[in-house]
């Protein structure tokens, strides 16, 4: 029983397969992902955000990643981003009146005013929303998680923690098979798993998320027999078989990326 878990472990470890063609230091890819997101957040222009928001987006569904973005997640994140919308121009009086949602008919009304301040919020949110997440899967589908824990051993991280790190990383693709495979077992079966209705959001939570659930643990299980087989964290170092320097072009990349968003904020 104890060999079948490492030997599922081992498979597990290497269900994922990555690009090796882009040999930017891991590292410093999430230093990107922080200056970019640092941009949404301090950009006040919305023309110069959904630019670089649609320059982000088209890189990451043209760009030869390993794995794509699920649809799923953007009907997701489309739905969420619609609701902060909804939620600001409502609820945010600011500025000038644009229209009401009920206009004045023979003396009824006007009511729901929408305000100039509310759209604009609305924009920005939603705009931070989609810059925020698009550039993180574009730093999740281009890294390698074991490589990107060995760049954080480096810098002194404990290589306990940045494993962990990796592995949460690893597991996203891994997951969204196994509920892809759940959610085709159930409907061969005949179940209504489409989130179109309440009563196909209901079976989803109900007939997914709980077997997915109980894969999930006996994933876990079965890797950390494997681990515990391996003698992971008996010693305070470890060696690693493949070096990921920091090299000269990546900390010009970093800096290229930096001064272009710098730009975009001051100008």
């Amino acid at each position: 029983m104890q060999k079948k878990a490492m030997l599922s472990g081992m498979q597990d470890l290497k269900f994922v397969s990555f690009n090796d063609s882009d040999s930017t230091n891991p590292l410093l890819k999430f230093l990107m992902v922080i200056f970019i997101s640092c941009f949404f957040f301090i950009i006040q222009d919305l023309l110069k955000m959904y630019f670089v928001i649609v320059t982000v987006f088209l890189y990451l569904n043209y760009a030869k990643f390993p794995h794509n973005v699920a649809k799923t997640r953007y009907r997701a994140l489309i739905v969420f981003s619609l609701a902060i919308f909804l939620v600001q121009i409502l609820f945010v009086n600011k500025g000038e009146i644009l229209f009401y949602l009920i206009p004045k008919v023979q003396g009824f009304g006007p009511f729901i005013p929408i305000y100039e301040g509310g759209v604009y919020q609305g924009f920005l949110l939603a705009g931070r929303l989609w810059g925020v997440i698009l550039t993180s899967w574009v730093f999740v589908n281009s890294t390698n998680p074991f490589e990107y824990a060995q760049s954080l051993t480096k810098i002194g991280v404990p290589y306990r923690f940045a494993y962990t790190l990796s592995l949460a990383l690893r597991f996203i693709p891994v997951l969204e098979n196994e509920a892809k495979l759940v959610q085709n077992a159930q409907q061969a079966r005949g179940l209504n798993i489409s989130p179109s209705n309440f009563k196909g959001i209901i079976n989803l939570l109900r007939y997914t998320f709980i077997p997915l659930i109980a894969s999930t643990l006996n994933r876990i299980r079965d890797i950390t027999i494997s681990m515990d087989g391996r003698a992971f964290g008996y010693y305070t170092n470890r060696s690693y078989t493949k070096n990921i320097p920091f090299k000269i072009q990546d900390w010009m990349k970093l800096v290229l990326i930096a001064l272009i968003l710098m730009c975009f904020t001051l100008i």
